[in-house]
């Protein structure tokens, strides 16, 4: 008896099975062509084509060779004009300093304020720093 009524459980299975090949396209959700199936991106085009005719180690040295070319242009780099605005901030800066050197706080606090009213419509990055600079000083020495 077992064996019939594993059979059966068998055969019902089987029929089972049947039904769901049957609606094989219910179970099967792959589309029915390689371009539906993949997203080609221009990217994707290019690379094909490259890996065509190009071996793949020249194509990365290649892309890495764009890539660090482009960062350069997107580097920004000082102008003349710039630089010697620089020099001249880091000159007037530098006495500054050099009256903190001789604890003398309140004229280098005067030597900074100039720098930060003469810098900062030109460049406010660079009033940024004598103004931190004034900042340290009254926190660390005026206030104490």
């Amino acid at each position: 008896m077992k064996r019939k009524d594993e059979k059966i459980e068998n055969d019902n299975e089987i029929n089972e099975l049947l039904k769901q090949l049957k609606n094989k396209d219910q179970l099967i959700n792959v589309p029915k062509t390689l371009l539906k199936k993949e997203e080609w991106g221009l990217l994707t085009i290019l690379n094909l084509i490259l890996a065509g005719i190009f071996p793949a180690y020249f194509v990365n040295i290649l892309l890495v060779s764009f890539f660090t070319e482009l960062g350069h242009l997107y580097t920004t780099h000082l102008t003349e004009v710039e630089r010697k605005k620089l020099i001249e901030f880091e000159k007037q800066f530098r006495k500054g300093y050099e009256k903190e050197q001789q604890l003398n706080w309140q004229e280098a606090i005067e030597i900074y304020k100039v720098l930060e009213e003469k810098y900062s419509k030109q460049n406010p990055k660079i009033a940024n720093i004598a103004s931190q600079r004034i900042d340290w000083i009254k926190k660390n020495f005026i206030n104490k």
